[in-house]
């Protein structure tokens, strides 16, 4: 990631000026905020895990994670030694981490939506096709798919 990309205060979150990689629809967002985290986390029901060895346990697994040491556990899918919220954010603060996540730009999305909304001639009814059609199209468009669920734990270079 562009030392450029993540610029400014990096205690709070923000939309990246130049996302590694551009995709129609998604918005990608880099943080160092606790809160934030936990929230995105929540929404994901993403647990807080580990492959690596620490006070609270043994190596669960062999992670190639560059050092981040730090991971998530999701529902069906679960490989790495759950750990606390404490264990899981003072590990990120310590080795001074960035998470990085996608989610659907609902702004796109409504743009195209009622573009189509308008080549349609307008009237009622059909709002929620458009915007599903709209939403569609965009994750076609965007290379990898939909952004539920994607992030990287990198080291923060903001600074």
């Amino acid at each position: 990631m562009a030392k450029d990309s993540v610029s400014g205060d990096v205690d709070s979150a923000r939309t990246l000026v130049a996302p590694p990689r551009e995709r129609a629809g998604v918005r990608t967002t880099a943080t160092r905020d606790h809160a934030v985290i936990t929230l995105w986390a929540a929404r994901h029901h993403a647990e807080p895990a580990t492959g690596e060895g620490t006070a609270s346990g043994p190596a669960g697994r062999d992670v190639n994670d560059m050092g981040a040491g730090i991971r998530f556990n999701f529902p069906g899918f679960a490989p790495f030694r759950p750990i606390t919220w404490d264990e899981w954010l003072q590990n990120f603060d310590r080795h001074d981490l960035l998470f990085v996540f996608e989610e659907e730009d609902a702004v796109q999305i409504a743009e195209r939506a009622y573009a189509r909304w308008q080549t349609r001639g307008g009237g009622s009814g059909c709002d929620r096709d458009d915007w599903f059609e709209a939403k569609r199209e965009l994750h076609e468009g965007a290379d990898g798919g939909a952004p539920d669920g994607r992030y990287w734990i990198v080291k923060n270079k903001g600074h």
